[in-house]
């Protein structure tokens, strides 16, 4: 097996059709079966579904495509550690995040790095939480921001951020002047909250039920920004990140009320993988924050 049958095999595999992977990879379709056909016979097993048009992966196919699109990963991170040492200094930074660490924190930092390597492309992307370890593990991402310690063996960790979670009201809401509330306070009052479930929105649950009060979530939406709009425009009480608000509280659109025994504290921490060959772009990153943890 050699990584251009491998190519061809993920390329098939995104696209769901040998013909569209053809059209993709500027090849005529025989010359993408024959490599698949090839493949095939040194594996000893069906890799595609012969009876859909849609490209439908087999059980082998399926069990080859995470390794295959490993594979592809350390072959890229060869090609640019050997060009960095050629001294090119090109490459490539990929990051996951969720969305409040890309909106308020990473645009500053990568701005940083940006000065320091304007060579080196930056990819972030938008993950849930509980994928980045691992899409981290797999090479897909060179680091991962996460809330909490993934605690496994190939990975290690780095605290780069602490944040609180704070509760915020409209500034004419009748709490609004309070100078603190209970959690038995809220359990007439609606709540606007994120649909994502993650460690944070856990705790706050075990919270009210700690206090045998009901949580009256009316609306759930999909981003952080968009709840901070259906707050200010009096839908309903939220829950968030305090760096999420720090703006809409500076300029008073937004109000936070202290509730007294909410202490759910939201640390955030770099993940990367626990072996010392990372690429040069990564290794800057990492340097960068570390000057600023």
């Amino acid at each position: 097996m050699d990584l251009a049958q491998l190519e061809i095999f993920l390329c098939i595999a995104e696209e769901k059709s040998f013909s569209r992977a053809a059209e993709k990879m500027l090849r005529t379709q025989p010359a993408i079966s024959i490599a698949i056909k090839r493949l095939e016979e040194e594996l000893g097993e069906s890799l595609f579904d012969r009876s859909s048009k849609s490209g439908t992966l087999t059980e082998a196919g399926r069990i080859l495509l995470s390794y295959a699109q490993r594979m592809i990963n350390l072959r890229d991170e060869a090609t640019e550690a050997v060009g960095e040492l050629r001294g090119m200094f090109r490459g490539r930074l990929t990051i996951g995040a969720n969305e409040s660490t890309s909106l308020y924190l990473l645009p500053p930092l990568l701005m940083e790095y940006r000065r320091n390597h304007p060579k080196i492309k930056i990819e972030v992307y938008r993950n849930v939480s509980e994928k980045i370890p691992l899409e981290v593990l797999e090479r897909n991402l060179d680091f991962g921001f996460l809330s909490y310690d993934p605690m496994h063996p190939a990975l290690q960790s780095i605290e780069f951020h602490k944040d609180e979670l704070v509760l915020v009201v409209p500034p004419k809401h009748h709490l609004a002047k309070q100078k603190q509330v209970m959690v038995k306070d809220l359990g007439e009052e609606q709540f606007v909250a994120h649909n994502v479930k993650t460690p944070s929105r856990t705790r706050i649950f075990e919270l009210f039920a700690q206090h045998r009060t009901p949580l009256n979530i009316c609306i759930e939406l999909a981003t952080l920004e968009t709840i901070k709009e259906f707050v200010m425009l009096n839908a309903g009480l939220a829950i968030l990140p305090r760096l999420a608000v720090q703006e809409e509280l500076k300029t008073g659109r937004l109000v936070e009320v202290p509730v007294k025994g909410l202490k759910i504290e939201k640390p955030l921490r770099l993940v990367f993988r626990r072996e010392a060959s990372l690429s040069h772009a990564a290794k800057s990153f990492l340097d960068l924050v570390r000057a600023r943890h």
